[in-house]
């Protein structure tokens, strides 16, 4: 599972990942609002949450996010939006609602009093975050806006990674790492494969992926990636070839795993057989 940490937030670590922004204090506090009916009433719905990478700063879609959430707050969740909105009833209706139960509890943290509920739900600077950990989402994900002044102040950013051959790009507020790097080329090419030609195949369709041919290109974990080339490495699907050079390089059994990792990957670029191994595609950080 993977922890990311950021300030002003809470955070949970599962297969399904939401983590809550609570505006800091010296944010200014910039009012969503929810409107009663004609009776007074307002209906709170469930809604799904799960893995999917999302991001939710309305005052509704938080409001049933904590109810679903916390049950046992109900009470002072309830109690904070009456005094809002001026409702005279507030009616939770669960039907369909749905929080992975990996991410169940999250809102705890930000039900702990009325002021932390308020500034949660009611303040535009406050946001709901969901996702999950077997990935990582586009680097401007977190990059939110800050609502100020009757404006919003929206991210500046210096850099955008670009991939040849795809019309996907994300972007950077300042020069990134490696790591930093990778996360992008990974965003952007999700689900993403190269056919022989070289040519990328953007298809998430689940009978598309069982039924496809295995001879397509990936960006795979096993072949060690040399960024600084300006070149992204994609190895060849179920090639045994593959598991050839594996099995030759591990007959040194005293190479430790990065020089094993390095060995492999050197061994796989060396393929010249038609297709080869390995295919290179360009990607540039252009200046902003």
């Amino acid at each position: 599972m993977k922890k990311i940490i950021r300030h002003c937030c809470w955070e949970t670590n599962s297969s399904s990942s939401h983590s809550l922004s609570l505006a800091k204090y010296e944010q200014e506090f910039v009012m969503d609002t929810i409107y009663p009916d004609q009776d007074g009433v307002i209906t709170v719905f469930g809604q799904e949450f799960g893995w999917a990478w999302e991001k939710f700063n309305d005052a509704m879609t938080k409001l049933a996010y904590v109810m679903q959430d916390q049950p046992s707050k109900h009470d002072e969740i309830i109690e904070v939006v009456k005094e809002q909105t001026g409702a005279l009833e507030v009616i939770f209706d669960e039907n369909g609602g749905y929080i992975d139960h990996e991410s169940y509890g999250t809102a705890h943290e930000v039900c702990y009093s009325k002021d932390s509920i308020k500034n949660f739900v009611f303040n535009k600077n406050s946001w709901l975050f969901t996702g999950n950990d077997n990935g990582e989402p586009d680097p401007m994900f977190y990059d939110v806006p800050e609502f100020k002044g009757g404006r919003q102040i929206l991210p500046r950013y210096k850099y955008e990674l670009v991939i040849e051959g795809l019309e996907n790009t994300t972007k950077y507020k300042d020069y990134p790492n490696d790591e930093n790097l990778e996360t992008g080329i990974d965003s952007i090419l999700e689900n993403a494969l190269l056919d022989e030609s070289g040519c990328f195949v953007i298809e998430s369709g689940l009978y598309w992926q069982i039924t496809r041919p295995r001879n397509y290109y990936q960006k795979d974990y096993k072949i060690d990636q040399e960024y600084s080339t300006g070149e992204i490495r994609f190895m060849r699907e179920s090639d045994p070839r593959y598991d050839e050079i594996e099995k030759e390089v591990d007959a040194d059994k005293k190479l430790d795993w990065h020089t094993r990792h390095k060995l492999i990957t050197e061994r796989a670029l060396l393929e010249k057989e038609v297709p080869s191994l390995i295919k290179r595609v360009k990607f540039e950080l252009k200046k902003l």
